[in-house]
């Protein structure tokens, strides 16, 4: 079978909906820890690595077609996860820079690194556990959102990323201990619609 007839064969259900699982377990550690009061490690180690187990040893039992296509995607999501986040993080600094919004953007990066290891928020172990936590974080959820969405028009990526601001709006204050403000807002929703953006026009070019 040529390769180009292999790109277009469709992933088996099961192998989706375990990649994305292990795309968004981060995510869901995460609303473990705020909801449950867990900590960050013990929900990171009872969800993530159990998902990331689980498509590893899916997608390695796949036909050849199979693990070809869902590697490419999988490739394409973290290449766009990587740029998405970025971008994410580049808007909110220019923004709070420009003084068009104040706030404190990275306030739960330390918090993450706080969650991981332990550590007080100002340790710099803490911060770059939790500077690479929120990378994991954007990464996953770009190989999450490509997996199911591929090819398809760029806005949904902005669909996935309002999702994603609805629930860190509904998470993040109470977990934050502050008020749900304009800024909090402004420096959110922008951050998620470049994220979106980036991320829909790119996964759109996935097979």
């Amino acid at each position: 079978m040529s390769a180009s007839v292999e790109l277009r064969t469709g992933l088996r259900p099961m192998l989706v909906v375990v990649g994305v699982a292990a795309g968004l377990s981060s995510g869901a550690a995460l609303v473990a820890t705020i909801t449950l009061g867990w900590s960050l490690a013990l929900s990171t180690a009872f969800i993530a690595v159990p998902a990331l187990v689980a498509v590893g040893a899916l997608s390695s039992t796949a036909r050849r077609e199979q693990q070809d296509l869902f590697l490419h995607r999988v490739r394409t999501g973290a290449v766009a996860g990587v740029l998405a986040t970025a971008g994410y993080d580049a808007i909110r600094v220019v923004l709070e820079q420009a003084g068009l919004a104040v706030g404190k953007s990275f306030l739960a990066i330390p918090l993450f690194g706080t969650g991981l290891t332990g550590l007080p928020p100002s340790d710099p172990v803490a911060v770059a556990a939790g500077w690479a936590f929120h990378a994991v974080n954007g990464v996953g959820f770009a190989i999450a959102y490509t997996l199911i969405a591929a090819g398809k028009a760029w806005w949904w990526g902005i669909v996935f990323a309002l999702f994603l601001e609805g629930m860190m709006v509904t998470l993040y204050p109470g977990w934050l201990r502050g008020p749900l403000t304009t800024e909090f807002l402004t420096l959110s929703v922008s951050g998620h619609f470049i994220y979106g953006s980036i991320l829909g026009v790119l996964a759109r070019r996935a097979p």
